[in-house]
């Protein structure tokens, strides 16, 4: 069987769990353990990168493109250029 240490929990986190544990008559392992079960049977959502888009909005605006597929059009050789500021030596 895999154990599993959580050294970092917050003394609150432990605290609640605790008193979860007593209120559904389960040990603090068990406890754990069917909230973990809980957790993983309910499909995860994946959030976007930054938070505060419109629920939907990638999948509408991102993913909503109709018209003909976009099409990138070759390009040039790479240059190679001078740099804007020089460097202090």
């Amino acid at each position: 069987m895999t154990q599993i240490i959580l050294e970092k929990l917050k003394p609150f986190v432990i605290n609640r769990l605790k008193i979860l544990a007593q209120k559904n008559n389960r040990s603090l392992e068990e406890e754990i353990t069917a909230i973990l079960e809980k957790v993983l049977e309910t499909e995860v959502e994946i959030k976007p990168k930054y938070e505060g888009w419109q629920p939907g909005f990638f999948e509408e605006v991102i993913g909503g493109w109709a018209g003909e597929p976009l099409v990138r059009e070759p390009q040039p050789e790479y240059q190679e250029r001078e740099p804007s500021v020089k460097e202090k030596r």
